[in-house]
């Protein structure tokens, strides 16, 4: 599967998110969700706290494992 199956799920999630969203009813229901699950105040700033965390770790294994 490799890179291109990623490229492949990419294409697809994009293009079933445009056909999706092209219907207004469902449009305004995601709005409405993505809302409700949106992280505020503390709770978001904890999170992008732990991604970059993460993807700083992520990068140190990287450096530390090229040969």
């Amino acid at each position: 599967m490799g890179r291109y199956g990623i490229l492949i799920l990419v294409t697809l999630a994009v293009v079933i998110g445009l056909i999706m969203s092209s219907n207004p009813e469902y449009a305004a229901r995601m709005s409405d969700v993505s809302r409700s699950v949106a992280f505020t105040g503390e709770t978001r700033e904890m999170v992008i706290m732990l991604l970059a965390l993460g993807i700083g770790a992520f990068v140190v294994y990287l450096a530390v494992t090229r040969r």
